[in-house]
């Protein structure tokens, strides 16, 4: 199972920005690192093409009404995560277009046109990249 995104550092040395105050979709569980959206004021997993808003720093349970933190995904924030699929020809450092796996804890490397990620670099031992959310919700 994948790892999730995980916060590296910021271009312009400013911390993690954490949010407590939205809840969880009702019904809806999430992992940390995974990555997130905000509709109608709670968090739910973002798909494959969706902007970014967040990842999730702890794993939430299904139920009702349950609280989430997250990091917000902001300009300059980097992030390591792991990649799946098998790498398209244009999955390499430069690329702009990376899709989320449907797990929402990593990159999909097949998909490397209309997704949120932009790759900095690739660490193929580990099938691991670093990556930047090109497509945030919140920006």
């Amino acid at each position: 199972m994948a790892q999730g995104f995980k916060y590296v550092y910021n271009d312009y040395g400013k911390d993690p920005t954490r949010i407590t105050e939205f809840l969880m979709t009702d019904g809806e569980a999430g992992s940390a690192g995974e990555a997130v959206k905000l509709v109608a004021g709670r968090w739910t997993k973002a798909g494959a093409t969706d902007p970014i808003a967040a990842f999730l720093t702890t794993n939430v349970v299904a139920g009702t009404d349950k609280e989430a933190e997250v990091i917000l995904a902001r300009e300059g924030d980097w992030y390591e995560a792991p990649y799946s699929g098998t790498a398209a020809a244009g999955f390499t450092p430069g690329a702009s277009g990376i899709a989320l796996a449907s797990d929402g804890l990593s990159a999909n490397s097949a998909t490397v046109t209309g997704g949120s990620l932009a790759v900095l670099a690739i660490n193929e031992n580990k099938k691991t990249a670093r990556f930047k959310v090109k497509n945030r919700q919140l920006s």
